[in-house]
């Protein structure tokens, strides 16, 4: 994979989160897409434990990562930096949440696009991502900081 095509991943799954479309899922989301979060999981939670077991697939497949992301508005989500290592590309982000903005690490794994005329060359299998959920449920109104 180039910089180029890393670049293009990246910014692929970027736009995914700030400006969610089924079509795009499905042109950059390999069918056996898997995502792993605990943070997600988390937010998920609520911050509690369940539904969803921590260190278990957040979503199992690309159809349950559509129809979770479908409900979410968009969410800012600026890249920050990227490097590349064959067959992923990691990813430090951050968005810009108030009151607290929340940074980021996620590890795109990806596969060659099986297509006839593939467009794009390569698809998204994978991801692991991790971030600060905490200042996410504070985002959210879900936890209520106790200092002063």
């Amino acid at each position: 994979m180039s910089d180029s095509e890393a670049t293009s991943v990246a910014n692929n799954f970027a736009t995914l989160i700030t400006s969610y479309s089924k079509a795009l899922a499905d042109k950059v989301l390999a069918s056996g897409f898997t995502d792993y979060s605990d943070s997600v999981i988390e937010l998920i939670n609520s911050g509690c434990s369940g539904p969803v077991t921590l260190g278990t697939a957040t979503f199992t497949s690309r159809s349950s990562f559509e129809v979770a992301q479908a409900s979410q508005p968009s969410i800012p989500f600026q890249i920050l930096n990227q490097w590349l290592a064959c067959d992923h590309v990691t990813v430090r982000w951050r968005s810009a949440l108030t009151p607290q903005q929340v940074t980021g690490i996620l590890v795109i794994g990806v596969v060659k696009n099986g297509t006839k005329n593939p467009d794009p060359k390569w698809v998204i299998s994978e991801v692991f991502s991790e971030f600060n959920s905490g200042a996410w449920l504070v985002d959210l109104g879900v936890f209520k900081p106790t200092c002063s």
